[in-house]
């Protein structure tokens, strides 16, 4: 039945595609940008249909797509000026406490901010993400993604949602290669190579993080599906997690002699991690 269900579902959707505008075409509801070719929908498409229209197969690498809107760039792009003013301030409150590392790693992050490349990311739906390792560390959990599968988009319509009347850019899924994990610190961003066994701890200590800041105790690991959760790894409490395949770890800054309108901060970096450019 729910073979049946899949079946029907594609063909209605790939009958619904239109196919790349020509200028004499009406301007569709929908239009999603792909390479150079505009997809046009003369009723605002299901998920899938675009994936069909793009003749996307199930055994792409799914979790390095993304969904991009001119909405949510706007999101993106003032958290990110909203964060780069409160790293600003935050150093500004850190000179008065006579805190000047805490100055310098503020001002590095405000800098460094603006040359993330940032995606101002779709959420399309809960869709059942597979964590193995081949693809990143984690469980496997129902949860919002930046992504959706090919296979949930065909058979569960909550991963399938109707696209809003809007232009959209498809970025297609692509497979990124061996493994790596980029580490974002306040000394820059670094892409390591690792292997199986490697720890989150084996890999902060190919960089200089450690010899920053001796008594950092904790990071903040960013899925390629942009789900974060926090990993320790001070010699006396290393949890042993492994890196997030093509994910980030990042190393927030150390706010514990701060009052708690700062504390907050932390998770906002990682937050707007979440919207990275897998691709980048």
């Amino acid at each position: 039945m729910l073979k049946r269900f899949s079946l029907t579902l594609i063909f209605a959707a790939a009958a619904a595609v239109a196919q790349a505008q020509t200028p004499a075409e009406t301007t569709p509801s929908t239009q999603v940008i792909v390479g150079e070719q505009i997809y046009g929908f003369a009723t605002p498409p299901r998920l899938l249909a675009v994936y069909q229209a793009y003749e996307l197969s199930p055994a792409e690498y799914w979790p390095s797509s993304r969904l991009v809107s001119a909405r949510q760039n706007d999101k993106v792009a003032e958290r990110r000026r909203l964060l780069i003013e409160r790293l600003h301030e935050l150093a500004g409150a850190a000179q008065v406490e006579g805190d000047d590392a805490l100055v310098r790693n503020a001002q590095a992050y405000a800098q460094q901010l603006q040359q993330w490349p940032l995606l101002g990311a779709e959420w399309i739906g809960v869709t059942k993400i597979n964590d193995s390792l081949q693809v990143q560390s984690g469980v496997n959990v129902e949860r919002p993604s930046l992504y959706s599968s090919f296979n949930d988009a065909a058979s569960n319509l909550q991963a399938n949602p109707v696209l809003a009347a809007s232009q959209y850019q498809l970025l297609p899924p692509k497979d990124l290669g061996d493994w790596q994990v980029k580490v974002v610190s306040p000394q820059g961003v670094e892409t390591l190579a690792f292997g199986q066994n490697d720890t989150v701890r084996d890999v902060l200590k190919q960089t200089e993080v450690f010899a920053q800041d001796y008594d950092l105790a904790e990071v903040t690991l960013v899925s390629l599906t942009g789900l974060s959760r926090t990993s320790n790894v001070a010699y006396y409490n290393d949890a042993k997690d492994l890196p997030p395949v093509h994910g980030i770890i990042f190393v927030g800054l150390d706010l514990s002699a701060m009052d708690d309108e700062w504390q907050v901060l932390n998770r906002q970096l990682a937050a707007l991690l979440s919207y990275w450019n897998p691709q980048s």
